[in-house]
């Protein structure tokens, strides 16, 4: 299975002001749009509790990672609402994806969901979006230390103003990271 992540950040690397407020703040319209038609090109989404809160990609299944009940996230009932919630390791929830015969899934984070995949080492794309407004504080790609090496693949400007996608594949391939700062 390929697991492809997708993140929209400020040029001073901030994802979300904080957990209720994210992309839709700052982000453009182009960038929704590109980020809505790459996810349903994929055969599923992954997604934490926070992003589910206010995402739902229409058209493929959207697995939602929780350590609660979904009714208990405000997210919907237990039926009926065309989710998959899942919990456990990074690892663990991949292996189960995996066997649902997905083939290529889109990994939509937020920051704490996009470190668990990276450090298990299971993503082998990122597509990063740049929107050139700078936020000072809030929430970054990534909420705690870690290195791992990718190669630009593909770079893309969706509009005038300069937002940029920026796609990357693995370099030192699947499953390997160049140092864990733990």
């Amino acid at each position: 299975m390929k697991l492809v992540l997708y993140m929209a950040v400020s040029i001073d690397g901030i994802a979300a002001l904080d957990k209720n407020r994210g992309i839709e703040e700052y982000g453009s319209k182009e960038d929704h749009d590109f980020f809505i038609g790459e996810s349903k090109k994929c055969d599923a989404v992954i997604m934490g509790k926070n992003t589910a809160l206010g995402c739902k990609i229409s058209g493929v299944p959207n697995i939602v990672l929780t350590h609660s009940a979904p009714r208990d996230l405000g997210l919907a009932n237990d039926s009926g609402d065309g989710r998959v919630y899942l919990c456990g390791p990074a690892e663990e929830v991949y292996k189960k994806v995996a066997e649902m015969g997905f083939k290529k899934v889109a990994l939509l984070g937020g920051p704490a969901t996009n470190l668990n995949f990276l450090r298990a080492g299971l993503v082998d794309e990122i597509f990063l979006t740049v929107e050139p407004v700078t936020i000072g504080r809030g929430i970054h790609f990534l909420n705690e230390p870690l290195v791992t090496n990718w190669t630009l693949a593909d770079t893309q400007v969706l509009n005038k103003r300069g937002t940029i996608v920026l796609h990357y594949v693995a370099s030192l391939g699947r499953g390997e990271t160049a140092r864990n700062n733990d």
